[in-house]
């Protein structure tokens, strides 16, 4: 059986959790339709037929935002090139692939044998799509899928175990201690993010402040970041109804994690500014 560590590169929107997710066979990884959901690399395993596969979900890399916040996810992001088995760029339907052909080249420096994927397209209207690839990103060997119709998968697979077939060395690995605590952290993000709306979930933040294991209920305490005094109003809602909701439907995500019951406690605090201030992104663990 062979142990391989894959990476999941791309930039934000374009599936990469929903990959996650259809590998696992269950709701994990943060999905939505909201640019840079995921922001910290996380880690999960399943077997594909023998082999145990290390899947790394990776944040989504912005290609205008240059805060400090965005070049840490960026970086977050890169550094994993160099410490796995195989990669797959994943991409969609657009017009430009220029960000693309940079990952590209950085893929290609590090001589790590990669897959190059374009999910949704069946929002290939135009159907031009395979002549764009080519030419833009200069290659023939590719793959195409839909996870939201389930397109080409089994092709895609049946690339991902030819590539995995002809590594002959492999990269040796133990997921950290902390990756369920980043699983949670971005778990309370989704919650905020699919119950929020508007500018909110982009400018707010998560930091676990305490998880204490227990024999029948584990208790977390959490921090949701925001900049302004009038998002964290919001957050609260009407007589703290909406942080009510947030706390619910992350305590359901995170039981599904952990297969335990969770006592979870949410606060709201105020910090401008916190995209660019490394000390407290350190603390959200976006910089290490």
């Amino acid at each position: 059986m062979k142990k391989i560590k894959l990476l999941v590169l791309g930039k934000s929107n374009v599936g990469k959790s929903s990959l996650i997710n259809y590998f696992l066979q269950n709701h994990i990884s943060l999905v939505s339709n909201k640019i840079h959901a995921t922001r910290l690399s996380t880690f999960y395993e399943f077997k594909l037929n023998d082999n145990c596969i290390q899947i790394i979900d990776t944040p989504g890399i912005s290609i205008s935002d240059n805060n400090l916040l965005s070049q840490a996810m960026k970086s977050n992001a890169i550094k994993h090139i160099t410490n796995c088995d195989l990669v797959i760029l994943l991409s969609q339907p657009q017009s430009s692939y220029d960000f693309e052909s940079k990952l590209l080249d950085d893929i290609l420096s590090s001589n790590k044998p990669y897959i190059v994927c374009i999910n949704k397209i069946d929002q290939d209207i135009d159907k031009n799509l395979y002549p764009k690839i080519q030419k833009k990103l200069h290659i023939t060997d590719y793959s195409t899928i839909s996870l939201k119709e389930n397109l080409g998968m089994d092709n895609f697979i049946s690339n991902i175990l030819a590539k995995i077939e002809n590594i002959t060395e492999v990269t040796s690995y133990k997921i950290k201690d902390k990756n369920n605590l980043n699983i949670i952290q971005e778990l309370i993000r989704e919650s905020l993010i699919n119950i929020t709306n508007e500018e909110i979930p982009y400018e707010s933040a998560i930091r676990i402040v305490s998880y204490k294991k227990q024999k029948n209920i584990d208790q977390i305490k959490a921090e949701i970041i925001v900049s302004k005094d009038n998002h964290k109003k919001i957050i609260i809602g009407k007589n703290g109804s909406l942080i009510k909701q947030i706390g619910i439907n992350a305590r359901m995500g995170i039981e599904n994690l952990l297969n335990k019951k969770i006592h979870l406690s949410l606060y709201v605090l105020v910090r401008e500014n916190w995209k660019n201030n490394p000390e407290l992104l350190k603390d959200f663990g976006y910089i290490d």
